[in-house]
């Protein structure tokens, strides 16, 4: 892999990314992880997931309106009988 800067998040558009993993044959794909929102989306996707300006703004968010988001419930105990 070269030593390009790494994108930005193309769902909440922090600066925050890494590389998760990398394709078995070099230089083919790369998929990169967000530390922020946790999304993760490989280099060959179209530009409508790569790009942050054309990515869906219905499935946008900013950082900051994480802290509204609800918190999903605990999976409750198995209760054996």
């Amino acid at each position: 892999m070269s030593n390009e800067k790494l994108p930005i998040c193309p769902r909440c558009e922090s600066d925050t990314t890494s590389v998760l993993t990398t394709s078995p044959v070099k230089d083919v794909w790369v998929v990169y992880h967000c530390g922020t929102c946790f999304f993760a989306w490989r280099s060959t996707e179209g530009d409508y997931i790569t790009d942050p300006k054309k990515y869906k703004k219905s499935f946008k968010f900013t950082p900051e309106e994480m802290n509204d988001f609800e918190v999903t419930p605990a999976i409750p105990e198995l209760a054996i009988k």
